[in-house]
């Protein structure tokens, strides 16, 4: 197999032989009656809270990109938005894989890349951080308040809460004391693949180098900016919380809040497993955290299907919207899987040429 394709082949076969264990440790006949308990009744308020979260979102970014003076429309973004988060579930990392794509968009609103760069970088500084810091602040809430669950699971929940807490508490202070740490974690990575001497990590180093001194400058100057960023990142929580509390109630499921945080901070941390639509790994995760909480695990793998529903929706309205703006995502892709192949066939045969040499 090529080598640029192995790396995400064996991802995906590793989701693939995940999902095929946990639905047979799950049984195929019980999540099938989870799946009959499925309710129509709450899907159209599951999707619209599902779309406010996209204009929430969207407006957070917006915010970011006025205050780098990039004036763009809301709708403009909002269509952005839905159009990166095909890339973004498709790739192997969520969140990350169509960031570089957000930059080719904005070109065509004739923003500078240095500009969306250090806009998308801040956006997600502030957006993932302030989420690690409030679904901490849940997680060690349970801790104290919630006697449903198992000391060992709720000591697992504290330590995982207060070692979120550390690490956005130390970025944030060695931001705003002028330490690279994002730089200096990418050059430290560098160095140990040996990819420093490459004139893309060279360039990506010196951009997040920049985008942290971004970053810094708006944490130090620009608090009031950073506060209402703060404001629409926390918009993200009622709305998430509301949104499971539908998916749950699809499925007959009516769980607590304290319930509902634990089965997000999951689904989250699912995504950052580099598999391609966190195949598997969702279930896995679903699977375990029902168990834990005293739920038929089957209902977690139903609840996985009623996600990955909305996600199909949204791949659709991503896809369509992706083809009105001339790109097609699928062509895209074959074109990089062959300039991969073709890449690391002329690799071979120049290596080949020097050992005759």
């Amino acid at each position: 197999m090529k080598k640029g394709l192995l790396t995400p082949v064996a991802s995906l076969v590793f989701g693939i032989a995940l999902l095929a264990l946990i639905l047979k440790l799950a049984g195929v006949q019980n999540i099938i009656s989870s799946v009959k308990q499925f309710s129509p009744h709450y899907f159209i308020p599951f999707m619209a809270v599902t779309l406010a979260l996209f204009a929430a979102a969207t407006y957070r970014w917006k915010v970011v990109l006025d205050g780098e003076g990039a004036h763009v429309p809301f709708l403009t973004l909002l269509k952005y938005k839905l159009m990166v988060f095909g890339v973004n579930y498709l790739t192997p990392v969520a969140r990350v894989g169509g960031e570089p794509f957000k930059i080719m968009l904005l070109r065509s609103q004739h923003v500078k890349s240095s500009k969306s760069f250090a806009s998308i970088v801040l956006d997600n500084f502030i957006g993932m951080g302030f989420d690690a810091v409030i679904g901490s602040l849940f997680l060690i809430a349970i801790f104290f308040t919630s006697q449903l669950l198992p000391l060992k699971t709720r000591e697992l929940l504290l330590a995982t809460g207060i070692t979120a807490l550390a690490v956005v508490a130390a970025s944030y202070f060695a931001l705003t004391r002028r330490k690279g740490i994002f730089s200096d974690v990418l050059d430290i990575a560098c160095t140990l693949t040996r990819a420093s001497g490459k004139k893309f990590f060279a360039d990506l180093i010196r951009k997040v180098a920049a985008a942290e001194f971004y970053i810094r400058n708006t944490l130090i100057r620009k608090p009031k900016r950073v506060l209402l960023v703060s404001f629409y990142a926390a918009i993200g929580w009622p709305l998430s919380i509301l949104q499971y509390k539908f998916a749950l109630l699809m499925l007959g499921v009516d769980a607590s809040i304290a319930q509902i945080v634990v089965i997000i901070v999951v689904m989250t941390l699912t995504t950052i497993i580099p598999i391609p639509a966190a195949l598997g790994v969702q279930e896995a995760g679903q699977f375990s955290v029902f168990k834990v909480l005293g739920h038929d695990p089957s209902l977690g793998i139903a609840l996985s299907f009623v996600i990955r529903l909305k996600d199909v929706i949204l791949l659709h309205l991503s896809f369509g919207s992706l083809s009105m703006e001339g790109f097609n995502f699928l062509r895209v892709v074959k074109e990089k899987i062959a300039e991969s192949i073709n890449g690391n066939g002329r690799k071979r045969k120049h290596m080949k040429r020097r050992k005759r040499k």
